[in-house]
């Protein structure tokens, strides 16, 4: 532990050697097709533009000192109960799920491409919160939920055509929900998904688990030369 009085340079940079950073960016970004900013046609260019910016920022926190990274990737957008809304019968969306697994495709490929030729010694883990979530779409049985496509909170088709508000329509039980309103998921959705990545299968993780991740052996950093400002802007 490092007090108030013990904040130096050396004990910051053990301190960030030591600690595990998440980062979870992505799903937002989807927004530029549904609002007609990006033709879905241009999808393949501006997901890879997505995922070399992500890779970028990660970088920077390299070089701030993460070595222990967690990286969530996107989940299945199509099955998002706002993407439901427009198709009839309320299944998930083939062209939204499409674009989220292209995301999730490069990121593991740029990523391991990254680490291995600018990034020695950090640890990361990929979790999926795709696989996850679809899983628990798939049997929500076995993930101890009943709803899978409604919303807890909100109102109209699957109570996703509108936002969350006191004045919304709520769900007797948002524990048996895994999406709180109509783009979030739910505490009981994401204590599922911590728990596949900490005990769960490769499915859930690669190229190691967060337990292994949390176990892995410190490393200590090299110091910058007298004068250096390892400082980064992200």
């Amino acid at each position: 532990m490092v007090t108030a009085g013990e904040v130096d340079g050396e004990s910051i940079d053990n301190l960030l050697s030591q600690s595990l950073f998440i980062t979870c960016t992505g799903g937002n970004d989807y927004n530029a097709f549904t609002d007609g900013i990006v033709p879905v046609s241009d999808a393949p260019a501006f997901i890879a533009h997505m995922v070399a910016t992500y890779i970028k920022h990660i970088k920077t926190l390299y070089n701030l000192g993460a070595r222990r990274l967690g990286i969530l990737d996107v989940l299945p957008l199509g099955c998002l109960p706002i993407s439901r809304v427009p198709i009839e019968n309320g299944s998930c969306s083939g062209t939204d799920n499409w674009q989220a697994r292209l995301f999730n495709r490069l990121l593991r490929r740029e990523m391991a491409a990254a680490a291995t030729a600018s990034m020695p010694d950090l640890m990361y883990s990929i979790g999926s919160i795709y696989y996850t979530f679809y899983d628990m779409i798939k049997n929500p049985s076995s993930a101890g939920v009943r709803e899978v496509a409604r919303a807890c909170c909100g109102d109209g088709k699957l109570n996703a055509e509108a936002d969350c508000s006191a004045t919304a329509h709520l769900c007797p039980d948002r524990d048996d929900y895994i999406f709180w309103d109509k783009v979030h998921g739910t505490q009981a959705a994401y204590h599922n998904c911590v728990h596949a990545f900490f005990h769960g299968s490769p499915r859930y993780t690669e190229p190691i688990s967060f337990t292994q991740l949390v176990a892995s052996p410190s490393v200590d950093l090299e110091r910058p030369s007298p004068g250096t400002n390892r400082t980064a802007r992200i």
